[in-house]
């Protein structure tokens, strides 16, 4: 079975669901099946990790800090890119660092997805233009301002 990187972006911020919700989805698949549920690395179909800007510590909207695996520069190749939400995504909205390299990790990844805002990114991107795409309620207008063409539902 081939192993899939599985990179997930965090930034101050971040709503810590929308990052740690998928984090623990895809770390659980190293569960060896059975009674005890032991860590299988050698079976693992993910390696999971997260990734900012650089390693500093982040701080998410509930004010927990993490300090992120890799930063923009050091990260491994991405095949899974999971963009989340939080308020954060507003000021990057606007930050060119940040989605240059979303569009980089996302024309060399299999599959690029987002969490709540964090298709705010991916819209501004231009990773949604003519694909449906959706976020929380009260950034539905935001969403549709930001892509041409992004298909709000």
């Amino acid at each position: 079975m081939e192993r899939w990187n599985v990179g997930i972006l965090i930034f101050d911020e971040v709503e810590v669901l929308d990052f740690a919700g998928p984090f623990e989805v895809f770390s659980r698949t190293r569960l060896a099946p059975g009674p005890e549920s032991r860590r299988s690395e050698d079976s693992a179909p993910f390696t999971v990790f997260t990734v900012a800007r650089s390693r500093a510590r982040i701080r998410t909207t509930g004010k927990l800090e993490v300090v992120p695996h890799y930063g923009f520069g050091d990260a491994p190749r991405i095949d899974l890119l999971v963009v989340p939400g939080g308020f954060g995504t507003r000021a990057l909205v606007d930050d060119a660092e940040t989605l240059d390299w979303i569009r980089r990790v996302a024309a060399t990844a299999r599959r690029t997805t987002s969490v709540c805002t964090g298709a705010l990114l991916l819209a501004k991107a231009g990773l949604l233009e003519g694909r449906r795409a959706t976020t929380h309620w009260a950034a539905l207008d935001l969403l549709a301002s930001l892509g041409t063409g992004v298909k709000v539902e």
